[in-house]
């Protein structure tokens, strides 16, 4: 592998590892492996910072971290650290008593990690490996292993991160660190919301069954303390359209969803989380059956809880609340043009795509091949109309409100948006009216109607 210039000034003075993620990935044989994070011994700060400064931007992030953010030019950015001890010591587990020394062995640094997987360095040049733990074996063996028995103690977001890792590389935990991850799950309640967010983000865009992860969360009684809204589901049967319950289907269809769609993967993940409250049973002249009626307005408030108390951005939340309300659209070939053009106003045309694919996946789940081709009916319908440019948005109107004001000599007020929706509503039964002389004499004659009836 050829060196970087900079990687060659270090060489000369100092030792140059690669760490972390890349060893491991390209141990497993992944594609496209780009190396983000290097360890440097041997070289004090001020001079691994003059030799960095001459080959690109640098940037420290933090003293007490020992951590360069470097951008060497026409090359992508990494992180170079010093070996580094740290403990958790922080409420929440953000804050970490952190002892930084260039003169620090490697395996003092690997030490502090969390998996074996993950203790694994390469020296630059040559790849000679570093490998105090047993790392590589343990991948050759698909085993997550911890490497000190107070790991998650120390820091519980580990079991969220060996969670991922195991559904990710398809690994299994051994008998000693299942265990340990159990016995301090209950310490997940202290974890800040925002580093929570982050590994569930990378769950759901890394993994191509997330359901793996939350699953192991919820074997060692885990998941109630980070996600209790997805822990309730488990075993609240459903009726006969759906053979799993509210829990495993909602892990299905999260599974059969984008893994390169965060937004739709989470809608995916609370789509029906409310048929825990919306659950009934019917009994009628047909016998006792299982509904669920209105669940998906319950499901839309709790998507909403569950975002927010994650720290979610708020355009993220609304977004994904308003894929999870619509999901129980039901589309009947029947549907006239203007039904359709009305579904896509409701819907919006920047989110049809996110609720087709979330429907896709809800079909998926349970191989429903006639609602899959009924699917296909409707992104077709739906492109005809995208193709002639329907009015599908109250902004595609061909007037606005100062139209209306100036030409029925009103001023503003929510008489202004009453005329303009009830033009849209005949716009989208009538496309070809969307002309401004035709919406004119539309609400001119309208108004002349109403005040006549007055």
């Amino acid at each position: 592998m050829t060196l970087s210039a900079w990687q060659e000034d270090i060489i000369r003075q100092g030792e140059l590892y690669r760490v972390g993620g890349s060893v491991r990935d390209r141990l497993l044989g992944l594609d496209d492996v780009v190396d983000t994070d290097y360890l440097v011994r041997g070289i004090e700060p001020a001079i691994l910072e003059s030799i960095l400064s001459q080959h690109g931007r640098v940037a420290l992030v933090g003293k007490v971290f020992g951590v360069y953010h470097f951008t060497p030019v026409g090359e992508p950015a990494c992180d170079i650290a010093f070996p580094r001890t740290e403990v958790s010591t922080g409420p929440g587990h953000r804050d970490f008593a952190i002892q930084t020394d260039w003169r620090l062995p490697v395996e003092a640094d690997l030490g502090r990690r969390d998996f074996t997987i993950n203790a694994i360095a390469e020296r630059i040049p040559g790849d000679q490996r570093i490998d105090p733990y047993g790392g590589e074996s343990d991948l050759a063996r698909r085993r997550l292993r911890m490497i000190f028995p107070e790991a998650f103690e120390e820091d519980p977001l580990r079991i969220l991160r060996g969670a991922r890792f195991a559904a990710r590389f398809n690994l299994h935990m051994d008998e000693i660190t299942g265990a340990a991850m159990t016995h301090a799950s209950g310490l997940l309640s202290t974890v800040s919301a925002e580093r929570i967010q982050d590994e569930f983000s990378k769950t759901l865009t890394q993994c191509d069954a997330p359901s793996d992860a939350f699953d192991i969360l919820h074997q060692i009684d885990g998941l109630s303390a980070v996600f209790p809204e997805l822990e309730r589901c488990v075993g609240v049967t459903q009726n006969e359209y759906h053979p799993d319950d509210v829990y495993w289907h909602t892990l299905k269809v999260c599974n059969a969803a984008p893994k390169s769609s965060l937004l739709v993967r989470w809608a995916a993940l609370l789509h029906d989380l409310g048929k825990v409250d919306a659950r009934q049973i019917v009994r009628d002249e047909a016998g006792e059956r299982v509904v669920f009626y209105g669940h998906e307005v319950i499901s839309a408030r709790i998507t909403e809880r569950v975002l927010e108390r994650l720290r979610y951005p708020r355009v993220f939340i609304a977004k994904c609340a308003h894929l999870v309300a619509e999901h129980m659209y039901r589309y009947d070939s029947e549907w006239k043009p203007a039904t359709v053009r009305r579904f896509m106003a409701r819907v919006g045309l920047e989110n049809l795509d996110d609720l087709f694919a979330l429907r896709e996946a809800d079909c998926r789940s349970r191989d429903l091949t006639e609602e899959l081709a009924a699917l296909d009916e409707l992104r077709s319908r739906v492109q005809v109309e995208l193709d002639e440019r329907s009015g599908v948005h109250l902004k595609d109107l061909a007037v606005g409100g100062e139209d209306v004001m100036r030409e029925l000599g009103i001023g503003p007020g929510p008489a202004v948006g009453e005329v303009l929706q009830r033009l849209f509503e005949r716009v989208l039964e009538s496309p070809q009216l969307n002309e401004k002389a035709t919406l004119v004499a539309l609400m001119r004659e309208e108004f002349d109607g109403r005040k006549g009836a007055g």
